[in-house]
């Protein structure tokens, strides 16, 4: 007797391999993109904090922390200076008071008893989408104080709130705190200082919109800041003073973006106006 055996030609089965490639090929997109919401989400987890620790900072100090200090302006991105931030004056609303206690802010935070806390990688202020920043110090921030609403150095007459030497509160915010944006995100820079630097490593502005492109040679003067940025897809997260935060689109329009950036502009916001309006406003 004749058994009848059943099985896979080749051509089946190369067929049967190429659906599968088809399929992971199909899969693979979006895997990556949960993985990304997953991320971004982290993100904005990581800006509330912040938000709530400057709103804990202004009812205790009676004003926002200052953007940065040294002895004149502008600041200059080099490791010399005061150059004390933002950031590490809101480490204890942070909940990291060790952190805070071993800054020594007597010396410039480039000082050699400063060294432990600027190299720290503090996951509290890097985003999980972005690269490998800085191949000089380990720790740096995905985070920015917002300085101005244009390209131009750090320096004492910004209109931001986070600028040099300049003690801003809530009464200088006259454009109001839901409408003024706080602090963003940047993409990794080679020449960054460190999370702790009062520099371009912590202070950005709105002057190219919203960067989407590493810089890859950085010949820029030592006066250039430089504006927001992110390896999310095609947006950046932003907050605002309310404590709200915000995915703003890389095709934001640019004026509306410098109105969030500039805290006492005195114009009706234009992400309240109608496109039609916008439109008429861009053509005078």
């Amino acid at each position: 007797m004749h058994l009848n055996r059943h099985a896979f030609t080749l051509v089946e089965l190369l067929v049967v391999i190429a659906i599968i490639g088809v399929l992971v090929g199909l899969a693979a997109p979006a895997v990556q993109t949960m993985r990304e919401s997953s991320r971004r989400a982290v993100c904005q987890s990581r800006l509330i904090p912040i938000g709530m620790a400057m709103q804990s900072y202004h009812d205790r100090w009676l004003q926002f922390p200052v953007g940065t200090l040294a002895d004149a302006g502008p600041v200059q991105n080099v490791a010399s200076g005061n150059h004390h931030n933002w950031l590490g004056r809101i480490l204890d609303l942070l909940d990291q008071p060790v952190i805070a206690a071993k800054i020594d802010r007597t010396v410039s935070i480039y000082d050699q008893a400063n060294a432990a806390v600027l190299e720290l990688s503090y996951p509290g202020v890097k985003c999980p989408s972005s690269g490998n920043p800085s191949a000089n110090f380990i720790g740096t921030s995905s985070y920015v104080g917002l300085h101005h609403p244009t390209e131009t150095p750090i320096d004492e007459m910004n209109n931001g709130v986070f600028v040099l030497n300049t003690r801003i509160t809530r009464d200088d915010i006259s454009d109001g705190l839901s409408n003024t944006a706080f602090v963003s995100e940047k993409l990794p820079d080679a020449s960054d200082l460190g999370w702790l630097s009062g520099t371009r490593a912590t202070l950005r502005n709105a002057g190219d919109g919203i960067a989407v492109q590493l810089i890859q040679t950085d010949t820029r003067p030592k006066t250039s800041v430089g504006s927001i940025g992110s390896h999310h897809m095609a947006g950046v997260h932003v907050l605002f003073g309310s404590g709200s935060t915000r995915y703003l689109s890389t095709q934001i329009d640019q004026r509306t973006l410098e109105q969030m950036f500039d805290r006492q502009d005195g114009e009706l916001p234009m992400q309240f106006q109608s496109l039609e309006t916008k439109r008429r406003q861009s053509v005078q």
